[in-house]
């Protein structure tokens, strides 16, 4: 990591250090903060794709049905209590919880955007970090880039930027969408077998898996 990033072994390996101890907490706030609304926004909507008000009482299409797909083992109520605290639920006078139409954007220096970076530098460092491994166990871990040779301004650089965002989007949206289905047809044959389809299988083989896309840009020497 001192090597890619240019900064002191010393100050490195604190960071590494620092980064593997957040990286151990099953479920970040912002984690499952993301994962929740995508999932109510998606899969628990209206015959017009209106995201529906969630009864408390568990049950099917209920708030305490969407934790446990979306929020692991969370309790539904310190959820529905965060979600309340940043803006982003509230209660009706029917006692459900509603989704408000409030963005969720993490504000600079706050406390999830700070985790959200330490997450993304873990992960990216952590795929280098075992591709450059002579002595690893596997294939190297899939790690692609692209950048343009000449740089781009104007209206091409405005071009660019939007086609990278709506086709990074969609691409993180069909992997979504695939993973979804795959623990829909696990959850099948759990129930087929008589196992809890709700319960989380314990696999030592099993990972942790995603994949990130990210943009990045830089300034023209001399510019």
């Amino acid at each position: 990591m001192a090597i890619l990033t240019g900064i002191p072994r010393s100050q490195a390996e604190r960071i590494k250090e620092t980064l593997a101890v957040g990286a151990a907490e099953e479920l970040s706030n912002l984690t499952l903060i993301g994962r929740l609304i995508v999932g109510w926004q998606r899969d628990f909507v209206g015959p017009y794709g209106i995201p529906m008000e969630l009864p408390l009482e568990p049950g099917e299409h209920s708030f305490p049905d969407l934790v446990r797909r979306f929020g692991g083992r969370n309790p539904p109520l310190e959820v529905l209590e965060e979600l309340k605290r940043v803006g982003l639920a509230e209660l009706t006078s029917a006692g459900k919880a509603r989704l408000t139409n409030r963005p969720f954007i993490t504000g600079r220096l706050r406390p999830e955007s700070v985790e959200r970076m330490s997450w993304v530098i873990h992960d990216l460092a952590e795929t280098l970090d075992f591709n450059l491994n002579p002595d690893r166990i596997g294939p190297p871990r899939f790690e692609r880039r692209m950048y343009t040779h000449e740089p781009l301004s104007g209206a091409s650089l405005e071009a660019f930027r939007d086609l990278a965002k709506e086709e990074g989007q969609s691409f993180l949206a069909k992997l979504d969408n695939w993973l979804d289905e795959q623990l829909k047809e696990a959850r099948k044959r759990r129930r087929r077998s008589g196992i809890d389809p709700n319960g989380i299988p314990v696999d030592p083989k099993a990972k942790h898996v995603g994949v990130g896309v990210y943009w990045f840009e830089k300034n023209t020497p001399n510019a």
